[in-house]
């Protein structure tokens, strides 16, 4: 731009100003003064700016602790109209803050009313509420008139205020603070008054005090929570370079067999806290836990969980800790500001930084006291010295024309100076009597005692050092209070898995292909009929299947996905409801369908497989401990599907399986070798089936030498012998095992291996449900027409089965097949 043209601009009041320098530069700006004039503490005094001007102006307003609470809204608008220019709500929180014994281990604020709760609740507004300071923070203010700390002006030049408070107790280690800058953070807990004024006062007795010392003196953070404080290596870290982690337990104990807690770790709400263990016992209804209750009262904290008998008291201890906020981890990080800048810093040289503040501010008010003492002693000598003349001294007062002439005169008649005419001139008639005249001279002679002893603090450092651990010594006896975190050197380890928490407990579960589950205990069942036996419309249980609270369940589902849900996750339910659906455990599809539930008592060593097929005729085994999940709430895969298909079929493969028998659509059948098909991670796409070109398989499953049941979409049925399907090397069309008849839209809908006495469930369009008993069907053969049901459309048909994987029951090994073209194409990751 030329200059001409910048000349304009700013003649217009226009500055041209790159943007990234300019934001760069305001950001600067910012970013220093909320590091400098807000989120962080000083560390002289261990006071945000914010709390500073409160406690400021409530010492300049008299609302000290001797004195009665006053409104809060009248100190937060003092604050705001005088100090800081910010919301009343940022200044009100601060105030509230810095009275509640939960948070500070020693409250500087006195507040009348509700300032909130360890729960989390609120305090009522600032005109509920009433203040006044605390005795301790009378301390951090001592001394304010007599110039021992630098003075600023305010926001608009209108007041004075203090840019740090004497503080005459380690405050910055006493309550700790917490903060969120520009690029920088604190967090420093509390620790124990009291220790922390024994550190202060062996670091001035020696000044090369080792970190080791210290640590015997400082034992660690002392909640006002209480609570138990584990990990000596995080303090010793966290005191030697200001960053380190320590954990923090709840205090417990057990009481008639239940777990009762009285001191739960610092800032953690306590009703969050219950919500929390209420939450972790709802998702795990097997590991013993009656009732969560809260016997907080006036007497102390006290949260109750009440146990089972049977429950392992311990191990359910560990479980709670691991899986709630019974047990927190707290880091340090002790950024403070030194010098107008963060710094982090450890222990020793935050009691050193204290240290100096301290040396710097009793010495400024010595010299005040000094100064005062002297001013006074000269006034003393030369009252001493009028009354040993007073008669000449009231002849020239009597002659002089005024106040200053009066004092002219006796400082030229009799050498007083000007400080002992004018008070000699002041003083009142009554005080020249004898008695006065005695205690004149006691207070000389206590003024120039005082006078020696100011002096020699000023010029003995010895003496200096006597005088402030007098002075800590006195504020310890007064304020200090016994430790009230307890401190362990080991972390405890939490290493719990949920099944050794869990209490056996036997249940026979119902699954839907819907994904609805109905736990029912043992004394349930037989007390109504199946009529009575609630399901969702439309909708079939697929298995029935007795588990324990110790178990599993592997549910396929037709997405190629199964789901992995720990019996004792379920609820237990009532015969006549629906049960639970799969959702609150896990995330189902609505559009996809259970199509078979297993029963694991334990994935290792689980060598049994699950046969999978898909309706794109593609079908594998994969191993069910390779299964094994950490995680419930999500699906995995089981076969790898392409667009459009989906799993038809799933069966347990055993050391008995022998067969496995392939049905498509129109009724085409065909019978492998079990090691004809390769088994695969859960990952694979699997290999052909059968050559059903553009048909859909039905169903794909694994065989003992259990009789063949099919069922059509009519609702006709027939039973059949297994070997009256060909055994063929995979992949055949195989047979077909129905007449055809073109003039019928009939198609099959399941096949099944079916065992004496199982019972063929059949639902139709209208959701009217029949059963049939195996028995009462008659052998066919391929040529024979099936039996008609007499029923409408069949929109679903189902055997339920009980699949329990047994642990060590090893199946046959697949073998090599020369007409595994499709193992190389789409089963790279077979294991043979």
């Amino acid at each position: 731009m030329a200059k001409d043209e910048l000349n304009l601009l700013e003649e217009k009041g226009i500055i041209d100003f790159p943007l990234e320098n300019l934001v760069g530069d305001r950001f600067g700006r910012y970013a220093k003064y909320i590091i400098q004039e807000r989120a962080l503490p000083d560390v002289r005094d261990g006071l945000k700016p914010v709390q500073r001007r409160i406690l400021y102006a409530m010492n300049e307003l008299g609302i000290t602790s001797d004195k009665q609470h006053k409104k809060s809204a009248r100190i937060v608008g003092e604050v705001i109209g005088k100090y800081h220019p910010h919301g009343d709500t940022s200044v009100y929180d601060a105030l509230v803050r810095m009275s509640q014994s939960w948070k500070l281990g020693s409250p500087l604020i006195d507040m009348q009313g509700n300032n909130g709760s360890i729960d989390g609740d609120s305090a009522a507004a600032m005109r509920y509420t009433e203040t006044r300071l605390a005795k301790l923070s009378g301390l951090l203010l001592k001394d304010l008139e007599k110039n021992t700390v630098l003075f600023a002006p305010n926001f608009d030049d209108s007041e004075k205020e203090p840019t740090v408070l004497p503080a005459y107790f380690p405050n910055i280690l006493a309550n700790g603070a917490s903060g969120i800058a520009a690029g920088y953070a604190t967090n420093m807990p509390p620790h124990n008054l009291g220790e922390i004024i024994d550190a202060t006062i062996a670091m001035i007795n020696e000044p090369s005090i080792t970190l080791q010392k210290i640590s015997q003196i400082v034992k660690g953070p002392d909640f006002p929570t209480g609570g138990i404080a584990r990990g000596i290596e995080g303090i010793e870290s966290a005191f030697d370079t200001g960053k380190g982690r320590v954990f923090i337990q709840s205090k417990t104990h057990e009481e008639n067999g239940h777990l009762v807690i009285t001191e739960i770790p610092y800032e953690v709400i306590k009703q969050d806290l219950v919500r929390k263990i209420g939450e972790v016992v709802d998702a795990n209804p097997g590991i013993g836990v009656r009732e969560v209750r809260d016997e907080t009262d006036r007497t102390g904290l006290r949260i109750v969980i009440e146990l089972a008998p049977e429950t392992d008291f311990e191990l359910t201890r560990k479980f709670l800790f691991k899986n709630t906020p019974l047990q927190i981890s707290y880091n340090y990080n002790n950024v403070v500001i030194v010098n107008k800048q963060p710094m982090q810093l450890g222990i020793l040289k935050i009691l050193q930084a204290y240290i100096d503040h301290h040396r710097e501010t009793y010495t400024k008010r010595t010299d005040f006291e000094l100064a005062k003492a002297l001013k006074r002693l000269e006034i003393i000598e030369g009252l001493i010295k009028a009354i040993s003349i007073l008669d000449e001294v009231i002849a020239i007062i009597r002659n002089s024309a005024n106040r200053s002439e009066a004092i002219n005169n006796l400082v030229t008649r009799f050498e007083f100076s000007e400080v002992q005419g004018g008070a000699i001139v002041d003083l009142r008639l009554y005080r020249l009597t004898s008695t006065d005249i005695v205690k004149l001279q006691e207070e000389h002679s206590g003024l120039s005692a005082q006078i020696k002893h100011y002096n020699l603090i000023l010029n003995d450092s010895n003496a200096m050092n006597n005088e402030i651990i007098k002075n800590l010594n006195e504020i310890k006896n007064e304020f200090a209070i016994p430790r009230r975190t307890q401190i362990l050197d080991t972390i405890e380890s939490l290493d719990v898995e949920i099944k050794q928490t869990l209490v056996e407990k036997e249940y026979n579960i119902w699954i839907s292909r819907d994904g609805y589950l109905k736990a029912l205990e043992p004394n349930q069942i037989g007390k109504f009929g199946f009529e009575e036996f609630k399901r969702r419309p439309n909708d079939l249980w697929i298995a029935n299947v007795p588990a324990t609270t110790l178990q599993h369940l592997i549910l396929v589902s037709s997405a190629g996905v199964y789901y992995s849900i720990p019996v004792f996750k379920i609820n237990s339910s009532k015969w006549k409801e629906t049960g639970m659906h799969i959702n609150q455990i896990a995330t189902m599809n609505g559009n996809e369908k259970i199509i078979a539930a297993f029963v694991v008592n334990s994935f290792e060593n689980a060598k049994q497989e699950i046969l999978v097929a898909s309706q794109n005729a593609m079908i594998k085994r994969t191993p069910v401990e390779s299964m094994v999940t950490k995680m419930f709430s999500k699906a995995f895969k089981i076969m790898k599907l392409s667009d459009g298909d989906r799993l038809v079929s799933a069966s347990l493969v055993t050391s008995k399986t022998k067969f496995v028998t392939m049905v498509t659509q129109n009724g085409f059948s065909v019978r492998y070798d079990i090691e004809e098909i390769p088994s695969a991670s859960v990952t694979a796409k699997g290999v052909k089936s059968c050559s059903a070109k553009d048909e859909k398989i039905i169903a794909g499953k694994a065989f003992d030498n259990e009789d063949i049941v099919i069922i059509t979409n009519k609702g006709n049925i027939k039973k059949i012998k297994p070997e009256m399907i060909p055994l063929m090397n995979r992949p055949k069309k195989g047979v077909r095992l129905y007449p055809w008849n073109k003039k019928r839209d009939e198609f099959v809908l399941d096949l099944f291996s079916a065992q004496a006495n199982e019972t063929l469930c059949l639902l139709d369009e209208e959701d009217n449900l029949k059963q049939l008993n195996v028995n009462t069907l008659k052998y066919s053969d391929l040529e024979e027409i099936n039996n008609d049901l007499d029923m409408g459309e069949i929109e679903a048909a189902i055997i339920e089965k009980n699949y329990i994987i047994q642990n060590n029951d090893i199946p046959k090994s697949p073998r090599s097949s020369d007409n595994d073209s499709e193992n190389e194409e789409e089963g790279n990751d077979l294991k043979k």
